[in-house]
C-alpha cells in the first residue's frame, strides 16, 4: 500500500494505515468455541493463511483511496492551512468511504456460509493455489521460471519467491507445528527445499564451478572458476553467469535450465520415500553454505548428504556442455598465441 501510493504521488501514510484498518475490519476478532464459550482474538487469520487478504486487500483500498482523492471527493481547507493538515483533512472522507465498504463486505459475508471474506478466499483461492504451487510440478515450474528467465539476464529469483513464497510459508508454518508435535512434516515443498537445489544460486552453479575446476583446460575457463569458486560458496554466481558466460550462452543454457528440473526430481523423489528427511521449515540465510544448510534445514546428515548428491549430479550434467565451450576457448587461445608468435617472428 504504501509503495503503491507513492508510485500515484498520493499520502503514503494514510493508505497503509488504511489498509491495516481494512484487514483488521475484515478479520474476526471473536470466535465462538462449541462448548458456547468464547474465544478472543483468534489468532488463525493473522499468521501466514491471512496473507492473500492482507496483501490483496492493502492494494485494491489503495486504489480506491487515490481514486477517490483525484475524483476531488475531499474536504478543501483554505490557502493559508499548513499543507499537513490539508492532506490529512483531504484523506478523511475517501478513507471513511472505503472503510464503509470494507464494513459491508464484512457483513456480506457473516451471512454466507464462508462466514469471513478471509475463509472464502482461503478456500476459493489460496487452497488450490498452494496445492498447486507446492506440488511436485508446481516446484518445477518454480525452477523453471527462475532459470528461464535468469537466461536472459533477468534477477527472477526475488521476483518469483515474492509470488510463491506466501505458499511456501504456509507450509512451512505447519512443518514447524508439526514439529513441535513430534510427528513428521506433512509438506515436502517448502522454501527450505529450493535452498537445498540453489547450490550456487540459480542453476545450482557450483556444480558447474566444480567440474570447471577439475576438468576445464583453457586458461580463460580456469580463471573464471577460480574467480567464481569463493563467492559461489555462498550461493552468489553472477561472476559465473557474466563471466563464463552462461547468460545467452545457448550451449550453457540447456544444462542451466536442465539441472534444476532433475534435482527437483531426485529430491523431492528421496524425501517422498522417506531416503531424506523432510525440511523442517526453519528460516536459513540464502548465503548459507551447501551441505550446511541442508543439515540445519532438515535437522538430519541425509539432508547433506543429500546435497552432496545433488552436486555430484549437477556436475555431470554440467560436465559435457562445459567441455564443449572449453574446447571453444581452448582453440581461440591456441589461435591467439599462433597469430601472437607470428607477429613476433615477422617483427624479428
Amino acid at each position: 500500500a504504501y509503495r503503491l501510493a507513492e508510485h500515484y504521488g498520493d499520502d503514503r501514510i494514510s493508505c497503509g494505515i488504511l489498509s491495516l484498518v481494512g484487514f483488521l475490519i475484515l478479520t474476526p476478532f471473536i470466535k465462538v468455541a462449541e462448548n458456547g464459550g468464547i474465544t478472543v482474538i483468534p489468532v488463525e487469520w493473522i499468521g501466514t493463511k491471512g496473507l492473500f487478504v492482507a496483501m490483496i486487500g492493502s492494494l485494491l483500498w489503495t486504489e480506491l483511496f487515490c481514486w477517490l482523492k483525484r475524483k476531488k471527493l475531499v474536504i478543501k481547507m483554505p490557502d493559508g492551512v499548513p499543507p499537513a493538515v490539508q492532506e490529512s483533512f483531504a484523506a478523511l472522507i475517501p478513507a471513511l468511504l472505503v472503510m464503509i465498504l470494507i464494513l459491508a463486505i464484512r457483513i456480506g459475508f457473516a451471512h454466507t456460509h464462508y462466514a469471513t471474506i478471509h475463509q472464502f478466499i482461503y478456500e476459493v483461492v489460496a487452497s488450490p493455489v498452494r496445492h498447486y504451487g507446492t506440488s511436485y510440478f508446481g516446484a518445477l515450474m518454480t525452477v523453471f521460471s527462475i532459470t528461464i528467465l535468469w537466461s536472459v539476464g533477468i534477477n527472477s529469483g526475488s521476483m518469483i519467491n515474492g509470488i510463491i513464497r506466501p505458499l511456501w510459508m504456509e507450509n512451512q508454518t505447519d512443518n514447524i507445528a508439526a514439529i513441535q508435535a513430534g510427528v513428521t512434516p506433512p509438506h515436502i515443498i517448502t522454501e527450505q527445499f529450493f535452498d537445498m537445489i540453489w547450490m550456487g544460486g540459480a542453476g545450482a552453479t557450483l556444480s558447474l564451478v566444480i567440474a570447471m575446476l577439475i576438468f576445464a583446460r583453457s586458461k580463460n575457463m580456469r580463471e573464471v572458476a577460480r574467480l567464481g569458486a569463493g563467492a559461489s560458496i555462498f550461493n552468489i554466481n553472477e561472476p559465473i553467469l557474466f563471466g563464463l558466460p552462461v547468460i545467452m550462452n545457448p550451449i550453457m543454457l540447456i544444462p542451466f535450465n536442465l539441472v534444476p528440473l532433475v534435482l527437483v526430481t531426485v529430491q523431492y523423489a528421496a524425501m517422498k520415500i522417506g531416503a531424506v528427511a523432510v525440511t523442517t521449515g526453519v528460516f536459513i540465510p540464502w548465503t548459507l553454505p551447501p551441505v550446511i544448510s541442508g543439515f540445519i534445514v532438515t535437522g538430519h546428515l541425509s539432508g547433506s548428504v543429500m546435497q552432496i548428491l545433488n552436486l555430484l549430479i549437477g556436475a555431470m550434467l554440467y560436465l559435457p556442455f562445459m567441455r564443449i565451450v572449453d574446447k571453444q576457448y581452448r582453440a581461440a587461445e591456441v589461435t591467439a598465441r599462433a597469430e601472437t608468435d607470428n607477429t613476433l617472428a615477422k617483427q624479428e
